[in-house]
């Protein structure tokens, strides 16, 4: 019956928690020439709901590539939606209920990457982000569809570099301050095999591989832990051998049921009332567990 309860108590901090969430992110945003390929980033957002208009706002910040622990700055990409209608730097958007929108960067200038923050009026607004990658003839080579990402202090992303596949990573700090970030690297045994620390400065961004987190490693299977003091979004890549294939590995998150929950309040501190109900909450769970 206690456990009932709890669970009960549980749906309806979790119902509260996802009604208000009115922030979410794509780790990465890829647009301009490349090589001899051109990219360019595909951003869908829906509203679902039964009635009511959703507006709101998609900011872009670039990479600083002087230092990763140095501030990001605004990231001033060319989009059109699906009628037409350019937008450079900021995507102001309303969506009527059960109505989307479609916005594709430019795919022009040098290859350039960063990370995009959709704020809006409404829990009810989903998204995803679509990677294509073209010719010069316009001929799409691949993509892949990556879906909205949240902020989170604690998750992994699956890694596998058996018979010369690449895991390629993106993560963000959308945050006012800087982030210490840990990766730790664990085999398909759970056994730490290397561990290293990164400074991310705050509206930075970065984009590498994990031979690059990890140049001593060889090839493995496993996870990759991304540990932070700030909540930071993650999405990574698979790369085939020669890089023309890729597919997405969205991350997991290494955290208990309750913790998310906490971790989601605790970043937002008008909401520290609730905050304080879901620690009541996770220390009841561990009573009666």
């Amino acid at each position: 019956m206690k456990r009932v309860l709890f669970v009960s108590l549980w749906i309806l901090t979790a119902a509260m928690v996802c009604s208000a969430q009115t922030t979410f992110y794509f780790p990465h945003i890829a647009n301009g020439v490349f090589g001899a390929t051109i990219w360019k980033t595909t951003v869908l957002l829906t509203n679902p709901a039964a009635s009511g208009v959703a507006s709101g706002t998609i900011t872009f910040n670039k990479d600083n590539p002087t230092d990763a622990g140095l501030a990001g700055s605004p990231f001033n990409v060319s989009f059109t939606d699906e009628v037409g209608t350019p937008s450079t730097g900021t995507i102001t958007f309303s969506i009527a209920a059960g109505q989307t929108k479609k916005y594709v960067s430019a795919g022009t200038g040098t290859y350039s990457p960063g990370f995009g923050t959709v704020s809006t009026s409404a829990g009810t607004v989903t998204g995803t982000a679509i990677f294509s990658e073209f010719d010069f003839g316009g001929r799409l080579i691949a993509e892949a569809g990556v879906p909205q990402a949240a902020a989170l202090p604690r998750q992994a992303i699956f890694v596998d570099t058996i018979g010369g596949y690449n895991i390629a990573v993106a993560y963000a700090n959308p945050g006012t301050s800087a982030a210490n970030v840990t990766f730790n690297l664990l085999n398909s045994s759970a056994a730490m095999v290397a561990s290293t620390s990164q400074l991310l400065g705050p509206g930075n961004h970065v984009a590498t591989f994990t031979s690059g987190i990890f140049p001593s490693i060889g090839p493995l299977a496993g996870t990759m832990q991304v540990v932070s003091n700030v909540p930071i979004p993650t999405i990574a890549l698979r790369f085939d051998p020669v890089f023309t294939i890729f597919t997405t590995l969205p991350p997991v998150t290494i955290a208990s049921l309750v913790n998310p929950a906490i971790e989601w309040l605790q970043a937002r501190p008008w909401l520290a009332p609730l905050s304080s109900v879901a620690r009541l909450l996770g220390a009841f769970d561990r009573r009666i567990g």
